[in-house]
């Protein structure tokens, strides 16, 4: 589950920011996923309050998941 790992990093970098910018709640994260990811948004959605690790900056905050179309991918040639 990658899902996590991900989820851990966006709680870092925003608790920084948060930090950096005297920020004491924040009440939302908004996260653009592709569909054609291997992310599995049901597993975002579970993990988040594992990866805000019920802090106080995170208390009641949620996550937003906002999926942006992927474009299709074509491969038409695999050269070795």
């Amino acid at each position: 589950m990658h899902e996590l790992g991900v989820l851990c990093q966006i709680v870092k970098k925003v608790s920084a920011i948060a930090e950096e910018n005297k920020i004491r709640a924040i009440k939302h994260i908004t996260l653009d996923v592709g569909t054609e990811s291997t992310f599995v948004p049901v597993f975002l959605e579970k993990l988040f309050p594992v990866a805000a690790d019920e802090t106080e900056l995170f208390k009641n905050s949620e996550l937003r998941l906002s999926m942006v179309p992927g474009k299709n991918l074509v491969i038409k040639e695999i050269g070795y």
